[in-house]
């Protein structure tokens, strides 16, 4: 039984993040825990997947513990050692089962979610992509494929949407 328990703990280690200061540089590390209960600044890659000339918005399961039901890009956590890019390709093909191969960074801000006390430095990137949305359900209860004019709209409107949505919407070309 102890044997069974020590496995058990270690299938669940923690994933642990860069931490960066205001300039976007490692100042250390830190679990996923204890970044979220002290609300440090980490490292995210925010996508905006363009899929036959559309946007594809996505809305955060009910089960999220951060901002759940809201209306989001691609958000991607950033790992130990991993960069923005890579950050950003996995999370098109997880959360969307999309290839995000042709990236263009449009560019980064320091988000700072004052209700849920969570901080990180997001880099964006704009993706045109083709192929079929196979959203990854227990990150995503809707997709929406929107204008630029319509993501304005529902920016405008009473529907949740994520911080950086809002604070991002200026780089988008």
């Amino acid at each position: 039984m102890r044997v069974a328990h020590y496995f058990s703990d270690v299938a669940m280690a923690e994933e642990m993040l860069d931490l960066v200061n205001e300039k976007d540089e490692v100042i250390g590390r830190a679990s996923r825990k204890e970044v979220n209960g002290k609300g440090l600044l980490y490292r995210c890659a925010g996508v905006y997947v363009f899929l036959n000339g559309k946007i594809v918005l996505e809305k955060r399961s009910e089960r999220k513990k951060i901002r759940p039901g809201n209306w989001s890009m691609v958000e991607e956590t950033v790992k130990s050692g991993e960069t923005y890019e890579e950050a950003a390709v996995r999370g098109v093909k997880e959360e969307l089962g999309l290839d995000a191969a042709n990236l263009e960074f449009i560019g980064k801000k320091a988000i700072h979610d004052r209700d849920y006390n969570d901080n990180f430095m997001m880099h964006f990137f704009v993706c045109r992509t083709k192929g079929v949305v196979r959203p990854d359900s227990k990150e995503i209860s809707e997709t929406r494929l929107v204008s630029k004019k319509g993501l304005m709209d529902l920016l405008r409107g009473n529907e949740k949407t994520v911080p950086s949505l809002r604070e991002s919407i200026s780089l988008l070309p």
